[in-house]
């Protein structure tokens, strides 16, 4: 499942929605941030820690983020986000048949 986030703060039901997905066994699940959406690993930086350190043994979750959105904002990503070009989400695009955007 490829999740989009394009907005800075999501709410309780987005973040719930966050935590079943990876929680499913053996999900392929993806969450990439896009636009506006780059600062919520940020702002948010409390939820996605303990989502990623949850998923470690769950399923395999991937963040990720645009770099050109990132660097055009002048925004700062944690260590556990992975920058990729508009390219590389252009073929998880392809990859996954189950898209979700948080916006």
């Amino acid at each position: 499942m490829l999740i989009t986030i394009s907005i800075p703060t999501i709410s309780i039901a987005d973040k719930q929605f966050l935590t079943a997905a990876v929680e499913q066994s053996g999900a392929d699940v993806s969450v990439v941030c896009v636009s506006d959406g780059v600062y919520a690993p940020t702002i948010e930086s409390t939820f996605f820690e303990k989502l990623t350190n949850n998923s470690k043994e769950e399923s395999p979750f991937k963040l990720a983020f645009v770099d050109s959105d990132a660097s055009s904002r002048g925004a700062r990503l944690p260590e556990n986000a992975t920058p990729i070009t508009s390219r590389e989400f252009a073929a998880l695009s392809a990859k996954h048949t189950h898209w979700v955007t948080l916006s």
